[in-house]
């Protein structure tokens, strides 16, 4: 007996086949459990897993293992880790940076204790003088008597320290710590050593 198979739906056939290599296409993957099979005598299609002939045939046969390509996968998980760490190692060396700036500030000596006396001429010969007042809702800056603006406080306190003037004084009265802060951080980056702040003596 002949056979003729057929993939499901398929108008083409295969005939003339045997049993025997109809099974091989099944175990070869050639056909699936669900393709047609008929046998010359018969008019019906039939699933192969449904007809009498193969059904137990085909219900004992087990699936060819199928080539899946691996896919490509890339695991971002770990871009994310680092790039987290990052993060937080920027923000917290930018805060420890800003805190390091107030905590550096020179301390006022308090009621009861000696505070260093300068003279003017110490202060002209040996101190760069910067000098900070409100005016309006704008903080004016002053370097040794010359008026600059908050961009120039580096450059001009730079030409103190070309002048051999390595400490600094700051008058800084009714202005907000942030305006403070500048001026010590123009000064650090001129690399000034030493910064005296200015008070009042009752």
């Amino acid at each position: 007996m002949s056979w003729n198979v057929r993939h499901q739906g398929s108008p083409n056939a295969t005939s003339n086949l045997s049993a025997q290599q109809v099974l091989e296409g099944m175990r070869e993957g050639i056909w699936e459990p669900t393709d047609e099979v008929r046998a010359d005598n018969e008019m019906k299609w039939q699933p192969l897993e449904e007809h009498p002939f193969f059904a137990e045939a085909v219900a004992d046969l087990e699936p060819p293992p199928r080539h899946v390509e691996a896919e490509t996968h890339l695991d971002m998980n770990p871009l994310i880790d680092v790039a987290l760490v990052l993060l937080i190692f920027f923000i917290l060396t930018t805060t420890y940076e800003a805190l390091r700036q107030v905590m550096d500030m020179p301390q006022v000596s308090k009621t009861g204790q000696k505070l260093k006396v300068i003279s003017d001429a110490e202060s002209k010969s040996e101190y760069i003088r910067v000098l900070a007042r409100m005016e309006g809702d704008k903080t004016v800056y002053t370097v040794d008597e010359q008026r600059v603006t908050e961009e120039q406080l580096p450059s001009a306190i730079g030409a103190g320290i070309a002048a051999k003037r390595n400490k600094m004084i700051i008058d800084a009265e009714g202005v907000t710590w942030d305006s403070v802060v500048k001026i010590i951080a123009a000064g650090k980056s001129k690399r000034v050593d030493k910064f005296l702040i200015k008070v009042q003596q009752d």
